[in-house]
């Protein structure tokens, strides 16, 4: 930059004369005087109902006086700020002068400055891909730019050494991964179960051990879900079977009855009984049924389910 530059001593040369003014109350003991004679005199004054309008006559008066002193004070101070004020609008009016060749000139360092940034954020860029371009597909799509890395206090040898760090890290990751993946495979495999969905949990941040214990439940669950509906099976079973056992209806075919008779009997001249079907209902336990069934079968009486 060759244009010149007016040095911060070359406008203190251009000083201001002022001479401070002194303002000055005429008269002013026999003033004060005269204000606190006034003021004693209404002092602790206290007015009953009847003097009301006498109170109000007095607080008038005494507003009034407060008012043309007042008044007085701010005639004063108008005239006493009269050059301030000029003096700030004479001053105002040449700092404007000077910011309008400041802004143009900040915006010109400010473009400068991010011309460097746009610079260094390329070879910062091409310094990472360097570094990364015999990597894993983990490590590229793991690794993290850091702003910082932009900022001038940190060199492009500092850049390169944190790159180089983050790549180890994420390396040790990897390979902590991989082995989790195959301990998780493994695992799978001895207790025959599909390994792709416990793999998903755990990339989804579980640990191997965590995943393993997630296995054991949900195998335990599967089993405990499978033997329920065994024994529910069987219950229905069970229920089905004595639900029939406990209500048969049998038919006998027996001989009807007849009105009991004492005679002695003639074997030489018998008749073959007539045979007659009776149709009865019979309730009984399992072991009653059995006994029934078998003394009808051993004497000879038919049976059949209707």
């Amino acid at each position: 930059m060759t244009n010149e530059v007016m040095e911060t001593s070359e406008v203190e040369f251009f000083g201001v004369d002022f001479t401070p003014s002194k303002i000055v109350i005429n008269n002013e003991d026999e003033l004060t005087k005269t204000i606190e004679d006034y003021a004693a005199k209404y002092k602790g004054l206290v007015f009953n109902e009847d003097g009301v309008k006498d109170a109000k006559s007095v607080r008038a008066e005494m507003r009034g006086v407060a008012k043309s002193l007042d008044d007085k004070r701010k005639v004063v101070k108008n005239e006493y700020n009269k050059p301030l004020a000029l003096f700030e609008k004479r001053i105002k009016k040449l700092t404007e002068t000077i910011q309008e060749v400041i802004t143009p000139i900040d915006q010109g360092i400010k473009n400068l400055e991010e011309q460097e940034r746009l610079s260094k954020q390329k070879e910062i860029e091409m310094q990472v891909n360097k570094q990364l371009e015999e990597q894993s597909e983990y490590v590229k799509e793991s690794f993290l730019y850091n702003p910082k890395w932009l900022n001038k206090t940190n060199s492009m040898k500092k850049v390169a050494e944190e790159v180089e760090e983050q790549i180890q890290l994420l390396l040790k990751e990897e390979q902590q991964i991989n082995a989790n993946v195959d301990i998780i495979t493994n695992y799978c495999k001895a207790v025959k179960v599909e390994p792709q969905g416990w793999l998903t949990v755990l990339r989804n941040g579980n640990t191997a051990p965590e995943v393993m214990k997630m296995i054991d439940k949900s195998l335990a669950d599967a089993k405990e879900r499978e033997q329920a509906e065994i024994d529910r099976k069987q219950r229905e079973e069970e229920l089905a079977r004595i639900k029939q056992d406990s209500y048969v209806e049998l038919s006998v075919e027996s001989v009807e009855t007849i009105p009991e008779k004492h005679y002695e009997p003639d074997f030489t001249d018998l008749e073959e009984p007539e045979v007659q079907t009776y149709h009865l209902e019979v309730t009984g336990t399992i072991e009653q049924l059995s006994a029934l069934n078998s003394f009808m079968v051993d004497n000879g009486i038919k049976v059949k389910s209707v």
